[in-house]
């Protein structure tokens, strides 16, 4: 990413915790997608019916520790690679006077769900007090979720993996049962860099350091997969990103590792098209054992009001996927926030997190209202302090249900919510009835 101004500080410059009831942007988002153009919104909007996609983004804390990861002083899991057992074929028998009868081709088998799909959780760590997200997965990762990623690396020009391990976070997933991937992202200086991941990509000794320094970082702390999250790169890589995935892949395959790959939200294939041209997916498909979404943050502060993920947009994005990518290798993505613009001033637009919701709803004394197209909730009031007009899209328990639905009704592998520490347990109980049987 980044031009993205959604993105947080990195994890050593931040020193405080977040207070009341807003975070900023790039706190809160993921990804940023390139602003597009949306319809001016009135002082009392009517919601958008439809909104142009636009592709995602989301802050990751671009760490500053040393590059070399180093063990800490407790020990770690270390992930060993089930055996395959050995069969042992059985004689055929041998034929008989009689003719056995004629086989009967077996039916196509109908695209399943799988009995446990993925319920991802994207770790942060914005500063070395912030235990947001590990209080949200000790508080629901019993229930409700079974994988998280970390989201505190970054590669850099040299090959190597800067950041800091959340290892409190890691051996917890660990010690649950979860499966842990190290998130490593394409960021410098706070923001993603493209040129940054063209060297990354095109350099063959620096392409290869990097795999062998996530191998290196996955065996130190346990990790049972790597993430791969690179943002902002030139249409132009497309065929360099490729490659850079399908070596990762093979390296992480041959030594028992999988691959998740983030990809940003489009109803098709542009591949000229800055921000999301880069990303192939039945090319990234056919080498990652996972292909994640990022189906949020379809419109935001970078323009006019409307709605974080609204359903059409998001259910085009998994068909158009699906097309290209085995359904059982994709997850969505839900957003745990909204979004709170004041389009008055039109500046000072806020990231509002899906906990704080209620209570700005009940100290603004708004009137939430629900757009039945776009299946998301939003709201208007009027600001106290300065008389300033606001408009919030938001999610809910409903709007989160009916997304989670996709997962059954597309045969997906599951879904991914960024992030931990900005929801509640209704937030998870909304994933659960959307994805029952």
């Amino acid at each position: 990413m980044r031009s993205k101004w959604l993105l947080a500080p990195m994890a050593a410059v931040l020193t405080a915790a977040l207070a009341g009831p807003y975070i900023t942007a790039d706190a809160a988002t993921k990804k940023k997608p390139t602003p597009s153009p949306s319809p001016t919104v009135s002082a009392t909007p009517t919601p958008t019916a439809t909104a142009a996609p636009t592709p995602t983004v989301t802050p990751t804390p671009s760490p500053t520790v040393a590059p070399t990861i180093t063990p800490t002083a407790t020990p770690t899991p270390t992930i060993t690679p089930t055996p395959t057992a050995t069969v042992t074929p059985t004689p055929s028998p041998t034929a008989t006077a009689t003719p056995a009868p004629t086989a009967t081709p077996a039916p196509t088998p109908t695209p399943v769900t799988a009995p446990n799909p993925a319920i991802l959780g994207y770790y942060v760590k914005y500063y070395s007090t912030d235990m947001n997200s590990y209080n949200s997965l000790s508080q629901f990762t019993a229930n409700y979720i079974n994988q998280i990623s970390t989201a505190t690396y970054s590669v850099t020009s040299a090959g190597t993996i800067s950041g800091s391990t959340p290892t409190e976070g890691v051996q917890l997933a660990l010690s649950s049962n979860d499966q842990a991937f190290a998130c490593l992202q394409n960021t410098l200086n706070g923001a993603f860099s493209s040129s940054l991941a063209h060297t990354v990509m095109t350099d063959s000794a620096v392409r290869s350091a990097f795999i062998q320094n996530t191998l290196n970082l996955l065996r130190t702390y346990g990790y049972t997969e790597a993430n791969m999250d690179f943002e902002d790169m030139p249409a132009a890589d497309r065929s360099a990103y490729n490659l850079l995935i399908s070596d990762m892949a093979a390296a992480l395959h041959s030594a028992g590792y999988k691959l998740i790959v983030s990809v940003p939200g489009k109803t098709s294939d542009s591949p000229t098209a800055a921000w999301s041209g880069t990303f192939e997916y039945a090319a990234l498909g056919r080498a990652a054992d996972a292909i994640q979404l990022m189906t949020y943050d379809q419109n935001g502060p970078w323009g006019a009001p409307g709605p974080v993920a609204g359903l059409p947009w998001v259910e085009n994005v998994v068909k158009y996927a699906v097309s290209q990518i085995p359904s059982s290798k994709v997850m969505i993505g839900l957003p745990a926030y909204g979004y709170d613009w004041n389009t008055t001033t039109n500046t000072g637009h806020k990231a509002v997190m899906w906990k704080s919701i209620p209570n700005l709803i009940a100290t603004t004394g708004a009137v939430p209202q629900y757009d039945s197209v776009q299946q998301s909730p939003w709201f208007t009031y009027t600001a106290a302090a300065d008389g300033s007009k606001h408009t919030v899209w938001y999610e809910n328990s409903t709007s989160i249900a009916a997304k989670s639905a996709l997962v059954k009704k597309y045969a997906l592998g599951g879904v991914s919510v960024w992030r931990l520490g900005m929801e509640d347990e209704n937030f998870w109980k909304a994933v659960q009835t959307g994805m029952a049987p």
